[in-house]
């Protein structure tokens, strides 16, 4: 039948159980795509979400397939050197490897994802690397038997294991990593030469623990009002995300360039300044941050402190004096130097009287030479005042005037995720999603606890990558919302222990807080415990690769 001989309907069941094979590979690497995305495409921040899960990605579906795959072996075994097959046998050997192929590929279903995939040409690259792993793993089997006629059946059998596709996605993050990170130093040096020949554009850095993303864009519009102003978008705070944004966007026309700078280890500010070469240099707060990275707050200090050490001798420093850290190294700096603080009556830059509400935020900017400037802000919480005073200093600096200031100030709209406010058929939001900050997130219950009327509730995964001090800020900022608030409910199990032991420290009562699974749940919970006039903090909300 078919006119073919017992290897060559082996080959054809294979072929078509490869087929399958890849198809439901492609479904699951996107997957596991997705979450390297979400680590950076660094393979020890991915093997670090990986280890824990690998026993948990041999699904049931897969376990049967494989079983089903051992047991026909041992019938092909005995069919295979049979002169004559009858017909029931020789579709027994086509269709059982394909049978068994597609039965994961019917039944598995992506786990709920809040991040997005984004199709990047970095991530088109690694999924094809990875699906190119997979297949020519997957093909031995095939090759084996139609080329040397060896039933080597068993062999795709380990392969054919779910926890080896998430490693086929490490894989491929580890072989391209050089490559990418060649391709990316290109660039890099490319967008250098782009600043190095624009000699009349002003450079400006910023960086710190937190405030970064929310100073640079206050910044941004502040300076906007009498320089064209290019601002690096988002969180493009890496070489490759300064790097697009020059490639893409600087233009003669600009003036003033501002630059968010990130750090996950020491030597990644200086690196930033090497690209960026800035004149002036924002340093908003030192803090906990990263820690797993960095290994201790000296070093946060030291890594922080390098864009104000790249600065030429003519540059200005711009700093945070209610920051102890900065406070102390401030006497040792050899550039002119312009402090703010809020806690502090002593720097350059203050505020006074401050009053939140559903409207915003309101308080008086005071300077050190006696001026004084009524503000109002769509900005909510203390760390954005820091902000404003920051911008303010450097404006001042580059010759606006307190009343032009205090009008940009007025227009600038929240950054999405930090602080912002929305109605919600009777209730109202607060989404600080994007906050994971010791000091943003205390900021934030404060805006809740200050808010008139309604009751409370703050929902939060917690903050993470603190290092060895992330049980106890975790512990003590569950106790602070305890205090203040009327409900905490607390997403996901992973990352609860902390949180509920500072809950207990401050004697609240199991009425008053909740664990969810996860933020479907939560918000769920949240629509049957509000009433009009509450108020809900979302604060924090963790990457998959976290929960």
């Amino acid at each position: 039948m078919l006119g073919l001989n017992n290897y060559e309907l082996i080959f054809l069941g294979t072929l078509l159980a490869w087929l399958f094979n890849m198809i439901y590979a492609g479904r699951r690497l996107a997957y596991y795509l997705q979450m390297a995305q979400q680590t950076s495409y660094r393979p020890e921040r991915y093997w670090r979400w990986l280890r824990p899960r690998l026993a948990q990605e041999l699904y049931l579906v897969d376990t049967i397939a494989i079983l089903m795959m051992i047991a026909s072996t041992f019938v092909i075994m005995q069919w295979i050197s049979l002169p004559v097959l009858k017909d029931w046998q020789v579709w027994g050997l086509i269709a059982v490897p394909p049978l068994a192929a597609v039965l994961p590929l019917l039944f598995w279903r992506r786990p709920p994802v809040k991040k997005p995939l984004v199709w990047t040409a970095r991530a088109k690259r690694l999924y094809a690397t990875a699906l190119i792993i997979w297949g020519l793993l997957l093909a031995i089997q095939p090759i084996c038997t139609f080329r040397l006629e060896v039933n080597c059946y068993w062999v795709p059998l380990n392969a054919t294991l779910a926890g080896f596709l998430p490693l086929a996605m490490w894989l491929a993050v580890a072989l391209r990593q050089p490559f990418e990170e060649a391709r990316n130093r290109r660039f890099v040096a490319e967008a250098a030469q782009i600043i190095r020949e624009s000699p009349n554009l002003l450079r400006i850095g910023i960086t710190g623990s937190y405030g970064k993303t929310s100073s640079k864009m206050l910044l941004g519009r502040v300076l906007a009002e009498s320089k064209y102003t290019l601002v690096t978008p988002d969180s493009y705070n890496t070489p490759m995300g300064i790097t697009l944004t020059v490639r893409q966007q600087l233009k003669p026309i600009h003036q003033v360039f501002v630059a968010e700078m990130g750090a996950r280890q020491k030597g990644d500010i200086k690196e930033l300044c090497d690209l960026v070469q800035p004149e002036i240099g924002v340093l908003t707060a030192i803090g906990p941050q990263h820690l797993e990275t960095f290994g201790n707050i000296e070093t946060v200090a030291d890594t922080k402190f390098e864009l104000i050490d790249s600065l030429p001798p003519y540059g200005l420093a711009v700093l945070n004096l209610d920051d102890p850290i900065i406070a102390e190294r401030l006497p040792r700096l050899k550039v002119v130097c312009r402090t703010y603080a809020v806690d502090r009556r002593d720097a350059d830059y203050t505020a006074t009287d401050i009053s939140f509400s559903p409207q915003g935020m309101d308080f008086v900017l005071h300077t050190a030479e006696g001026g004084s400037q009524p503000i109002h802000t769509r900005l909510l919480g203390k760390h954005n005042i820091y902000n404003i005073l920051a911008a303010a200093a450097v404006g001042e600096y580059l010759g606006l005037g307190l009343a032009e200031i205090a009008r940009a100030v007025a227009q600038t709209p929240p950054v999405e995720h930090r602080l912002v406010i929305k109605p919600a058929g009777g209730f109202t939001i607060i989404d600080d999603a994007f906050n994971s900050n010791p000091q943003g997130s205390k900021a934030a219950v404060d805006v809740l606890a200050a808010m008139p009327g309604g009751r409370k509730m703050i929902i939060t995964p917690g903050m993470v990558e603190l290092g060895s001090e992330q049980e106890r800020l975790n512990r003590e900022f569950a106790a602070y919302c305890a205090k203040k608030l009327d409900y905490v409910l607390i997403v996901g199990q992973k990352q609860s222990a902390p949180l509920l032991a500072g809950l207990r420290e401050a004697g609240i009562s199991p009425e008053h807080w909740r664990v969810a699974a996860d933020l479907a749940e939560a918000s769920a919970f949240m629509r049957g415990w509000v009433r009009p006039g509450d108020y809900v903090l979302f604060e924090n909300d963790l990457p998959d690769s976290y929960l």
